[in-house]
């Protein structure tokens, strides 16, 4: 990630100057990275994990109330879900469904929500989906960086059009370096943590977009209640007939709550 201007093609070097060897994957902090950057073993990995969890769980404790039920999810499951989420938050539908389906089966297992659809068991949980959760702490990240409130790794910049402050970066180029970017890798430009915090920003209400020199609580408490309003139904299995936006992304079901 970074301004066309500061990508270099040579090789990466240690500070000793040796030439930094190229592999496949990663694994920094926990989470593993691939040269493609997609994430996928690590989302796989994280999944399968929790799956594995969710069956001791179960197996562990006989209740079934939602209390009790919703504390083991949040210790024990949740947490592995979301982990730095902000580095690898998923753009293929594919992915977003494997994660949100760990949140789908487990609260159908609770006392009484068995004949309600997962759609339901949001709002009679009060949860948001995994992929909303995803996408807001995008933005509240976002809305840090731009304070100054915390280092601002993406090189987010703000202005002001107008009345309204937006999160603003230059076009992907066509090429760097006198070499032509390939589709695919404009593509993951386009999916990366800043355009996809530029983009969910962006989208907010300009009241929302403009609060500035205040605590992070209160952003918070303003965008959730304006989340409040807009739907969240992951287009999941066979969900996806039942919604009208293009994707459950807050980007889409803001757009169509716009058009409609």
């Amino acid at each position: 990630h970074g301004e066309a201007k500061n990508i270099k093609i040579e090789p990466y070097k240690t500070q000793s100057g040796n030439e930094i060897k190229i592999g496949e994957t990663v694994r920094d902090l926990g989470v593993i990275a691939n040269n493609n950057l997609l994430f996928r073993e690590h989302i796989d990995n994280i999944v399968t994990s929790s799956k594995i969890m969710s069956g001791v769980l179960l197996r562990t404790f006989s209740t079934r109330q939602e209390e009790p039920m919703m504390r083991m999810f949040n210790s024990y499951i949740k947490s592995k879900l979301e982990y730095c989420s902000l580095v690898w938050s998923p753009w293929h539908q594919n992915e977003i469904n494997k994660l949100e389906r760990i949140q789908k089966n487990f609260t159908s297992k609770i006392y009484g929500l068995d004949q309600l659809d997962y759609h339901q068991r949001l709002k009679k949980l009060n949860l948001y989906s995994l992929e909303r959760r995803r996408e807001r702490y995008l933005i509240i990240n976002a809305w840090q960086q731009i304070e100054g409130l915390t280092e601002n790794v993406l090189g987010l910049k703000a202005r002001r059009l107008g009345r309204s402050r937006r999160i603003v970066s230059a076009k992907i180029p066509i090429g760097i370096n006198g070499k032509r970017i390939k589709e695919r890798d404009r593509t993951l430009i386009h999916n990366s943590t800043a355009r996809k915090s530029e983009r969910l920003f962006n989208v907010l209400p300009q009241s929302i977009r403009n609060i500035t020199k205040t605590t992070t609580e209160t952003f918070k408490r303003h965008l959730d209640k304006w989340l409040s309003s807009i739907p969240d139904t992951p287009k999941i299995d066979g969900y996806g007939e039942n919604v009208a936006a293009e994707t459950n992304s807050i980007f889409h079901q803001t757009r169509y709550c716009l058009i409609r």
